[in-house]
């Protein structure tokens, strides 16, 4: 049964991952996101249901539309496998518990928006930003007082931190960067905020400075670090306690 659930949740999990993928495209430039029909950015004729299967259908047409052979983006079947892994992981390490399901849905769903949004147009559109303030905001108020008051001082914190940072280097980071790890601090609390913070900077220096040295790329290149800022904050979500434990281990043993 344990296996047949969880092929469930691969199947919900590219199909969910198919819709974000849709938002963060459809949202910057103020696109419906359920009325129209999906079609080509290239020659736009309108998709078939055959050629809106999550995942199959890029294979089936070996990433080409099927009119006129232009390339179909990675981001499509990358985002979708994702999703699935992430309904996956949720659920085996939830243990049942409510709070950390909604917590780990907030951080996939609204990170898979702003990563395609952040990809394809370097923006975070503040019409999400809100809704991902939102709701962060009404799951801790209604989860526990005292730690709606803790994750409050996090949240704005963090939004001072990034925002003074932001005022003395604007071009090291931008305004969407400061209001999301604004809400990062509000969802994940400043301990686990700091790490994902740390991870998504290692990332960063994972992916790009082996371009750079390559010459693949330029300095002036801007990185879109919305995927890095949610990786990391993903990432942080489940080790983090791990991380602190033996982190206070090895300062106990020092």
């Amino acid at each position: 049964m344990e296996t047949v659930y969880l092929l469930i949740l691969c199947v919900y999990g590219v199909v969910w991952g198919s819709f974000l993928t849709v938002v963060g495209l459809r949202v910057p430039l103020n696109q419906p996101i359920t009325v129209s029909r999906s079609a080509c950015p290239n020659c736009h004729r309108i998709l078939s249901a055959k050629e809106l299967i999550p995942v199959f259908s890029f294979l089936h047409q070996k990433g080409k539309c099927r009119n006129c052979r232009q390339q179909i983006s990675l981001i499509y079947p990358i985002i979708e496998l994702v999703s699935a892994a992430a309904f996956c992981l949720i659920y085996v390490s939830s243990n049942n518990q409510l709070f950390q399901i909604i917590n780990t849905g907030l951080l996939l769903t609204f990170g898979i928006i702003f990563s395609v949004s952040d990809l394809s147009y370097q923006i975070l559109p503040d019409r999400i930003m809100r809704w991902f303030a939102t709701t962060v905001f009404a799951a801790h108020l209604f989860n526990d007082m005292q730690d709606f008051l803790f994750y409050s001082a996090s949240g704005i914190t963090f939004f001072l931190l990034f925002y003074l940072f932001y005022r003395i280097f604007p071009d090291c980071i931008g305004g969407g960067d400061v209001k999301c790890y604004a809400v990062l601090g509000f969802l994940l609390g400043y301990q686990t905020c700091v790490l994902a913070l740390l991870l998504a900077c290692l990332l960063v220096f994972a992916v790009y400075l082996p371009l750079l040295l390559a010459k693949k790329i330029t300095s002036q290149r801007v990185i879109p670090f919305a995927p890095f800022i949610f990786t990391g904050a993903f990432m942080a979500y489940f080790i983090g306690p791990a991380f602190y434990e033996w982190l206070n281990l090895l300062l106990y043993i020092t």
